[in-house]
């Protein structure tokens, strides 16, 4: 397959400034990055495949930093003469682009139909970090990705699985651009499935489908197949309503995060109109074993507390909580600053 080195579409435009990411990641004037793509033959990893070809073959493509990149491919002997067919394409596919073919094969059979998927995912994850780190070792890049195609219909998969298990506010970020040791890299995270699908019809991308997943036999699919069309039918671009729910779900983490370094750092600060709510939120972020002690009754009682030292001419104040807790009120010029802590006792 010969790519025309003067034509780009958009999509691998957008492509070319995700990979530049991973150029400014390095933060260094010269070297190697390895790609290490995870090629199943499906539509969304061919799709990868054929557009970071494309992409490194373009004159467009202008980096100080050299990408080299390997496929990897794994057979699970899941779908017999199927599994083995995908592994087929996608090796000819990489022959014909002449990139370096990996191919891994799962032998274990024992495994219940009902924990398969957990443990194929922990073999291609130990796998592909086993030949990255191998490659590496010998060759010595800068920086290492192992790059998947997961999109943003994957996306909205995995939050709807979260929310149907009770997960906190992290089960809503879904599948992220990054995991956080800035291994895994995945540029398609915020792409729309049909997106993908166009560029596969109008590039003529060869890809296999797997018949596994027309079924409705792991919940993934079941999500996928009788739940999404819904999303569909009620909102066209939902897939772009989650991705912008899950954003503002990680600005709001951070924002808590940096809150949270802060109060351990500083007294917590009181000031006219402060609900309740807040200021009980700023004690368990100073000290998150207040939760067993911080009752509404106590909360209320301190709250009142507060209210009276505003007002009097005192300039300190403590107030015993249980469990040898003590919240020492401290009279500012406009506002209270609260310290809590744990008296010291001798055994």
């Amino acid at each position: 397959m010969e790519f025309k080195k003067n034509s780009l579409n958009k999509f691998e435009f957008n492509m070319i400034e995700k990979l530049l990411k991973l150029d400014n990641l390095t933060k260094l004037n010269s070297g190697k990055i390895l790609l290490n793509l995870q090629i199943s033959g499906g539509m969304d990893s061919m799709c990868l495949l054929n557009a970071v070809s494309k992409v490194l073959n373009s004159k467009f493509f202008i980096t100080q930093n050299t990408f080299e990149v390997i496929a990897q491919h794994f057979n699970h002997k899941k779908r017999g003469i199927e599994s083995d067919e995908d592994a087929v394409l996608v090796e000819q596919v990489c022959l014909k682009l002449g990139i370096p073919f990996y191919l891994e094969t799962y032998d274990n059979h024992k495994i219940e139909n009902k924990n398969f998927q957990n443990e194929a995912r922990k073999w291609r994850k130990s796998k592909a970090l086993d030949l990255t780190q191998t490659i590496n070792s010998n060759l010595t890049y800068d920086r290492c990705f192992i790059v998947t195609a997961h999109h943003a219909r994957d996306h909205v998969e995995t939050v709807v699985m979260h929310l149907l298990r009770g997960c906190s506010l992290n089960g809503l970020l879904g599948i992220q651009e990054f995991d956080d040791q800035k291994i895994y890299f995945r540029p398609f995270y915020n792409i729309e499935y049909e997106k993908i699908k166009k560029y596969c019809d109008e590039e003529s991308v060869s890809f296999r489908v797997d018949s596994s997943n027309l079924t409705d036999e792991y919940e993934r699919n079941y999500i996928r197949n009788q739940i999404l069309p819904h999303f569909k039918n009620v909102k066209r671009t939902y897939e772009k309503s989650f991705l912008s729910m899950s954003a503002h779900v990680q600005e709001h983490l951070e924002l808590v995060s940096s809150r949270k370094d802060f109060i351990k750092g500083h007294k917590i600060v009181f000031f006219k109109g402060m609900l309740l709510s807040e200021l009980y939120e700023q004690f368990i972020m100073k000290e998150k074993d207040l939760m067993r002690i911080l009752t509404r009754n106590v909360m209320n009682n301190i709250f009142h507390e507060l209210e009276v030292f505003s007002k009097n001419g005192m300039l300190q104040k403590e107030i015993n909580l249980r469990g040898d807790w003590i919240v020492q009120l401290i009279k500012g010029n406009d506002n209270i600053e609260i310290d809590v802590f744990q008296k010291k006792t001798n055994k």
